[in-house]
């Protein structure tokens, strides 16, 4: 899964376990007068002639900053674990790489989101957190649900309420980002509140059956079938509500996430096709998929490791419009290409891997 891409701030202050309000209001005042309105409003203008195919010769860099950069204040180091259990710690955490993007004026967007986790969805079906330890500062996850017959059991609980798990955390923490930012009219435009990291269905299935769900797509395709479908009804559902708390912007047509500009709303993930084949994601996954997309006016997939068997169906229709692909190395490139690019759809890959692309990426490739 792609990470954070900014850089420390300039002379990163000490970690710190707490923030006053006025250390709070100090911070946030510090970008609020580093926004530049008229750049962020010309950075999205860039963005969507990129969407629309516009000639960028050698691909499309996010790092770059056409403006020149300048030093970034330093900012309070916040570990992972101290950001989970605090929701102000949290907007800290989240807001460094805004410090960074803002002062280096490049064309990444300034964006933040309730960070939770991979384990946010699985989290509603009863799935049990996970804590990473202390020393390795990242995000939790959840454990595979126990017993004989986590399929049967699934299947009889139905849809979760979105208050369970980490649901609640979830949408009290983006009323608090709202909220902080509200006092701060450049900062309200300038940084988006980006959807939580809900995975795809098949990722939350796997979280919550693991070996089962792989058994399950020969042994009990039906009862697989009905789980993908559960897990779809309560995506939609929380992003629903998600909307809600968090509206998308005037212009429907795009979103951020990951500091880029996303054609449609949705950035689904689907790092468990490395184990599929295209045949069970046409069967199982994609129509899943499909449904989430329809709902939310289209989006896009990221996936580690290799899933290049899958990408043909997955571009067949018209609401993928993007693919993040964090190790096309592993991948075979010349589908990457044809099944994105050649359908005119934006192939997003890390900017280390550009050789891969050399003189191959005249348009819609995206160097992140």
């Amino acid at each position: 899964m792609p990470t954070a891409t900014a850089k420390p701030a300039t002379g990163e202050a000490a970690t710190v376990k707490s923030v006053t309000d006025a250390e709070l209001s100090r911070l946030l005042e510090t970008l609020e007068s580093a926004v530049d309105l008229d750049w962020e409003r010309e950075k999205l203008s860039i963005w969507k002639r990129f969407h629309a195919q516009q000639s960028s010769p050698g691909g499309f860099r996010a790092s770059a900053s056409p403006r020149g950069s300048r030093p970034a204040p330093a900012w309070p180091r916040i570990r992972v674990n101290d950001a989970l259990r605090d929701e102000r710690l949290m907007l800290l955490h989240q807001l460094a790489a805004v410090n960074f993007n803002l002062n280096a004026r490049n064309l990444r967007i300034p964006n933040i989101r309730c960070n939770y986790g991979t384990g946010i969805l699985s989290s509603l079906f009863g799935a049990e957190l996970f804590y990473m330890p202390e020393e390795l500062d990242t995000l939790p996850t959840t454990r595979a649900l126990a017993g004989d017959d986590p399929i049967a059991a699934l299947l009889a609980a139905g849809v979760p309420e979105l208050s369970a798990g980490w649901g609640q955390r979830v949408f009290t923490t983006a009323e608090y980002f709202k909220e902080a930012l509200a006092p701060y009219p450049k900062l309200s435009e300038a940084v988006w509140i980006y959807h939580p990291d809900l995975q795809g269905p098949v990722d939350i299935a796997e979280l919550l059956l693991g070996e089962h769900l792989l058994l399950g797509f020969y042994d009990r395709p039906d009862e697989v079938r009905a789980v993908l479908a559960l897990i779809t009804d309560a995506y939609i559902s929380f992003m629903r509500r998600w909307f809600e708390a968090v509206p998308m912007r005037d212009d429907r047509s795009c979103s951020a996430h990951w500091e880029r500009l996303i054609p449609g709303q949705i950035m689904l993930r689907g790092d468990s096709l490395v184990n599929l084949s295209a045949e069970i994601y046409e069967e199982f996954v994609r129509p899943c998929d499909e449904r989430i997309l329809a709902e939310f006016g289209g989006g896009a997939m990221h996936y580690c490791g290799k899933a290049d068997q899958c990408l043909e169906r997955m571009t067949s229709g018209p609401l993928m419009r993007l693919v993040n692909s964090s190790q096309p190395d592993l991948n075979d490139v010349d589908k990457l290409l044809e099944f994105t690019v050649g359908r005119g759809r934006i192939l997003d890959v890390p900017a280390r891997h550009e050789a891969l692309f050399a003189g191959r990426a005249d348009r819609g490739v995206l160097l992140s």
